[in-house]
């Protein structure tokens, strides 16, 4: 398995905390968690996740935020439900920009995510994946084919998480920035129902990688402890 860089002090964050319980069993399984390990919920949707996490960061100071969650998959992604992707990159999409009938005069560059964190990631089981962060769920399936060019898998927070990181890094102290994801549902008409059915599974699959990839960053102690 690809390694990242010896003992950054690591993040793991979720939307909420549902998405999270899976990954804080496979902690409190483990032998032992080095202290530089924390988990949190962070907030749901762009503005709250942003918030959540910019606090978090400025209370522990991580080098490595690592987001857990689910998402839809684009209609032509060839994605399924139950994959997980490690994200590429994150891009903001407003559909009405898209459409022609709005114009977005911020945002507008996809944020390109961790590539060792990415590549430790698919090592563990993900699928490389560009990510469209939406302001709403995508409920109509030809407003999906419209936007499935923008990303292949759909997301309400990742660009926040994305945008946290970058502005609290430093050039000597960068917050390095992953993004795990869980595949619930296809995205457009039947998409919220299928994550309704899927996304508990979905969470703890994408927990379970996360946590793979993370074994060569989080360096076990003889002191169990799990995340707080």
């Amino acid at each position: 398995m690809p390694h990242l860089e010896e003992r950054p002090r690591v993040l793991v964050v979720a939307a909420w905390e549902p998405e999270l319980e899976r990954f804080r069993e496979l902690v409190r399984a483990a032998p032992g968690v080095d202290l530089a390990l924390e988990a949190a919920p962070v907030g749901i949707g762009l503005v709250d996740a942003a918030a959540g996490l910019t606090r978090r960061i400025a209370a522990r100071a991580p080098g490595l935020v690592v987001f857990v969650g689910t998402c839809g998959a684009s209609p032509s992604s060839g994605l399924g439900i139950g994959d997980v992707v490690a994200g590429t990159s994150v891009r903001l999409v407003d559909s009405a920009v898209v459409e022609g009938r709005a114009a977005m005069p911020f945002a507008a560059e996809a944020i390109d995510l961790d590539v060792a964190a990415r590549d430790a990631s698919i090592a563990a089981g993900a699928r490389a994946a560009t990510i469209a962060n939406t302001l709403g769920v995508t409920t109509d399936d030809a407003l999906a084919t419209k936007l499935a060019p923008f990303g292949e898998v759909e997301h309400l927070e990742a660009y926040g998480v994305a945008r946290a990181c970058r502005l609290a890094s430093a050039e000597d102290a960068p917050v390095r920035c992953a993004i795990v994801l869980g595949v619930a549902n296809v995205v457009g008409g039947e998409g919220r129902a299928a994550w309704r059915a899927n996304h508990v599974a979905a969470s703890a699959r994408a927990a379970e990688v996360a946590w793979a990839a993370l074994d060569g960053v989080v360096r076990r102690s003889t002191t169990r402890r799990s995340p707080a």
